[in-house]
């Protein structure tokens, strides 16, 4: 009989009752006791046919109080892995529990890692006593140890590569053998050599079997557990009986062997299972290397001189000394200076921010020029930018999964296959009253003939080859089933500056006095290196400006604003609207976009305006998405005025402007409800909505975060190859299903012939092996 909460199966006498329920030990007892008390009795249908590990309430509670840290509320924070989770319902049970405690603030559980992000007032709760909490529903807790962790990740990596070494070394050998075994099969073979190479074949077989067909198993024993059977049920059965049969047939000199028909279908399933699960794993992996890589030296005032010092290490009020090119990565207040920081990685705004005396410095921006001191106001860890990472890790436990087709049919075909296998041996047997033998004979020729190599192949060989096809038009997929959730995107949505428009600008009007001299301006242009600078330099460059040899004097290159200087009694300044009324010049225009004015002794001589240039393709990827009936929508972190105009130069109508990064999480979780999203960005406030997507994509000039949370990276730098993405991306998932729809017929047509003994073992495995050639053959009209 099954234990009210652990539902798992145990002998009456085993049992303790009470008021007419039973329970296997007293840990389950005290749970389910715990969980009627506070009415979460729901979580019982919630777990439906799935069974838990028996409660165990002997264990230690050990101190973590060493991995908390204080929020910048003064609360204490700590990251637990929960232990023991099995399915949904486990994780649904400690969200309602820990949530509902008095003193616990905030709680996050990702639910693909089971890893939990935990707000909590120690005045009102102890860390111990949230984890015997934990441990009274029925789970263990431990801190989460990132190191620990990744050596787990590589342990695993090693031993898949060389479960797969030795399969692959296996079976090359033993095909080799099989050659001459068919060979003499037709044309005759002495039985001494018959049995040296099926010997061989053995030998070979074996390691094949129980080590790299460990995994099958134990995946096999699992189901069998929860009273499920899956595909790896049906590959385990079919090879186990062909290897057993084969012994028989081997020690006894009767029939055929078929041990390279075992190792070759474990061989085959296992490398598509290796691909399969180091695909999820890297969809799966935390970004605890982010934090690593973004670590850096910041320069810190010591009392005497300005020293590096690691960003871990900055304290509250400590002076920071930022250059020219420096990243920001620590938020604080500027005490000395002037510069222009570039923040279009931070809110997409691709004009340059002037920063002086008393303003704020946000990390994840870039100086551009000039050179300020600030003072830190924010630990690293609670800095802008390390709160987007730390957002990015639970973001991704929303991101929506592709479900494959071969798992939603794999368990009933498993169960179809080894029923008629069950029915085939006693058809003959205790039917048509044949040996022991034939009847074996038969049932293992259904489970080799329909032993599911060609469905199994179908989705990782078509993907494998569109991974390298597209990589040759300069598309870097990282994750293979991405392929086919690409094509199942039904709503595209983009970031505007760096995606839909160049970093650089482009002059959009001007004016140029006749008495300008344009090589002098072109030479005093460049002077600074500032981006519209450039642009406007560029621009008199394409008309034919030079570069004179030109003695400017008293030069001031004021950040943000313009250029100041002197030649030979002239006084030349450069800038914007703001820097020339400061200087007494009167603007009669307004100017919406960005742009640079030039007036010479304060007689306004030239006037650029600049806009924002389309990338190549932009236009024709979006007719296409159009074509496609996919939905369009820009999210931007830039202005009304800039995304409105590009919006409308793309004929896009659903557009929003001045989202900051959680607004544009927030933004695709609403349309994760009735969507499928692909999420084009290139900058840090586009790395949460990056994480979110169902399938995320950057440009190779996107900043780090965006480049390390992507699905999908364009190599190339233009839209044309997001377009080439999406024509892979449903030709793929078209021969995808054809192989799979192959992959049934096949099965269809040969088990009938199989069952009724007209195909034995040995031709059962050939043709095995033709389907799956045949799978592999058609996914080869991927890369033309």
């Amino acid at each position: 009989m099954k234990c009210e909460h652990c539902k798992l199966n145990f002998k009456q006498e085993q049992m303790r009752e009470k008021n007419g329920l039973f329970f296997c030990c007293r840990g389950c007892e005290s749970v389910y006791e715990i969980l009627h008390d506070k009415g979460l009795d729901e979580f019982y249908q919630r777990l439906g046919n799935h069974s838990l590990k028996p409660v165990d309430l002997n264990g230690e509670t050990k101190n973590y109080d060493e991995f908390i840290h204080k929020t910048k509320e003064g609360f204490s924070e700590i990251y637990l892995l929960i232990h023991g989770i099995e399915c949904a319902a486990c994780i649904w049970l400690n969200e309602k529990v820990l949530i509902r405690q008095k003193g616990i603030l905030e709680l996050d559980i990702n639910h693909l890692n089971h890893k939990a992000r935990i707000v909590f007032d120690e005045k009102t709760i102890s860390l111990k006593e949230i984890l015997k909490l934990i441990e009274s529903i029925g789970y263990k807790a431990s801190a989460y140890d990132a190191n620990k962790s990744e050596k787990k990740a590589q342990s695993l990596k090693r031993e898949f590569y060389s479960k797969m070494v030795v399969a692959i070394a296996c079976v090359m050998n033993v095909m080799w053998i099989a050659v001459a075994k068919y060979a003499g099969f037709f044309s005759g073979m002495e039985r001494d050599i018959k049995d040296i190479l099926n010997f061989a074949e053995f030998i070979l077989a074996s390691p094949v079997l129980f080590y790299t067909g460990s995994s099958f198993y134990k995946s096999a024993f699992n189901a069998l557990k929860h009273k499920n059977l899956n595909m790896d049920t049906l590959v385990i059965s079919g090879a186990s009986l062909a290897y057993i049969y084969s012994l028989w047939a081997m020690f006894f000199r009767v029939g055929e062997v078929y041990f390279d028909s075992v190792a070759m279908i474990i061989c085959f399933v296992f490398v598509g299972k290796y691909l399969e699960v180091f695909s999820k794993k890297r969809a799966l992996d935390t970004i605890d290397g982010l934090n690593d890589f973004l670590q850096n030296e910041v320069l810190v005032f010591n009392g005497v001189e300005f020293k590096p010092k690691e960003v871990q290490k900055v304290a509250l009020g400590d002076i920071i000394l930022l250059r020219a090119g420096d990243k920001i990565l620590i938020d604080g207040i500027c005490t000395k200076g002037e510069a222009s920081v570039d923040s279009s990685s931070l809110n997409g705004e691709n004009t340059p921010q002037l920063i002086k005396k008393g303003d704020v410095l946000n990390s994840a921006c870039i100086l551009i020029d000039g050179s300020v001191e600030y003072k830190a106001t924010k630990l690293y860890k609670d800095s802008k930018l390390s709160q987007i990472i730390k957002l990015l890790e639970f973001a991704s436990s929303k991101k929506t999964k592709l479900i494959n087709l071969v798992n939603q049919i794999s368990g009933y075909f498993s169960k179809t296959i080894l029923s008629l296998a069950l029915l085939c041996f006693c058809f003959w047997f205790f039917y048509l009253n044949e040996s022991v033998e034939i009847s074996l004979i038969n049932a293992i020729s259904v489970l080799i003939i329909a032993c599911p190599c060609a469905l199994a192949l179908a989705t990782p060989v078509s993907n494998l080859i569109a991974l390298g096809k597209a990589f040759k038009h300069n598309i870097l997929f990282k994750d293979s089933s991405v392929i086919e959730n690409l094509n199942k995107c039904d709503i595209a949505v983009f970031d505007k500056t760096g995606v839909l428009t160049k970093l650089e600008l482009e002059i959009d009007k001007f004016y140029l006095s006749e008495k300008l001299d344009t090589n002098a301006l072109y030479t005093f242009l460049k002077l600074s290196k500032h981006p519209i600078a450039k642009s406007v330099a560029g621009f008199l460059k394409q008309k034919g400006a030079k570069e004179k040899n030109l003695d400017f004097k008293e030069l001031k290159n004021i950040s943000a604003r313009g250029l100041k200087a002197h030649l030979n009694g002239d006084i030349f300044l450069g800038g914007n609207e703001t820097f020339l009324k400061e200087n007494h010049i009167k603007i009669e225009k307004k100017l919406k976009n960005s742009h640079f004015i030039f007036a010479k002794n304060k007689e306004i001589l030239a006037f650029f305006e600049l806009k924002s240039v389309l990338r190549e393709g932009a236009k024709e990827l979006i007719n296409y998405l159009k074509k496609e009936k996919k939905e369009v929508m820009i999210l931007s972190g830039d202005n009304e005025f800039a995304v409105k105009k590009i919006a409308e130069e793309l004929e896009i109508s659903n557009y929003k402007a001045s989202c900051l990064p959680e607004d544009k999480m927030k933004e695709l979780e609403k349309l994760s409800q009735n969507h499928k999203i692909l999420f084009v960005g290139d900058g840090v406030n586009d790395a949460l909505a990056l994480k979110f997507a169902s399938v995320s994509i950057t440009l190779k000039e996107g900043s780090d975060l965006a480049i390390e949370n992507s699905d999908i990276l364009l190599l190339k730098n233009d839209l044309n190859s997001l377009k080439t993405a999406l024509k892979l991306s449903k030709f793929t998932f078209k021969i995808i299903k054809q192989n799979l729809a192959f992959s049934l017929f096949y099965n269809v047509l040969s088990l009938p012939l199989a069952f009724l003994g007209l195909i034995n073992p040995l031709i059962a495995a050939l043709s095995m092996s033709f389907s799956s050639i045949i799978v592999v053959l058609n996914a080869l009209r991927i890369k033309k």
